[in-house]
C-alpha cells in the first residue's frame, strides 16, 4: 500500500489503477486506508465529474467542461 505520493516521474511509470491507461495523476481516499493510486485522464476526468454531480454543484457540466479543456492542454 502506498502512503506516500507519487513523484511526477514516478506516476508516469505506472498504469491507472481502473483501466490500465498510462497514468498522469494520483488519488486517495479514506476509506481506502489513504493508499496512493495512480489513474489517467480519463479517469480523473470522470472521478471529477462524478464528485462535482455528488456535491451538487448547480454549475457542474460548466466545471467540468473547462477541467477536461486545462487536462487536455496540460
Amino acid at each position: 500500500m502506498r502512503k506516500k505520493p507519487y513523484t511526477e516521474i514516478g506516476i508516469r511509470r505506472l498504469k491507472c489503477f481502473r483501466c490500465g491507461n498510462k497514468a498522469e495523476y494520483q488519488w486517495q481516499i479514506c476509506s481506502d486506508g489513504n493508499t496512493y493510486r495512480p489513474i489517467c485522464k480519463e479517469c480523473d476526468i470522470a472521478l471529477n465529474e462524478i464528485v462535482l454531480k455528488w456535491a451538487g454543484f448547480p454549475d457542474w457540466e460548466d466545471k467540468i467542461k473547462q477541467y477536461k479543456e486545462k487536462v487536455k492542454h496540460a
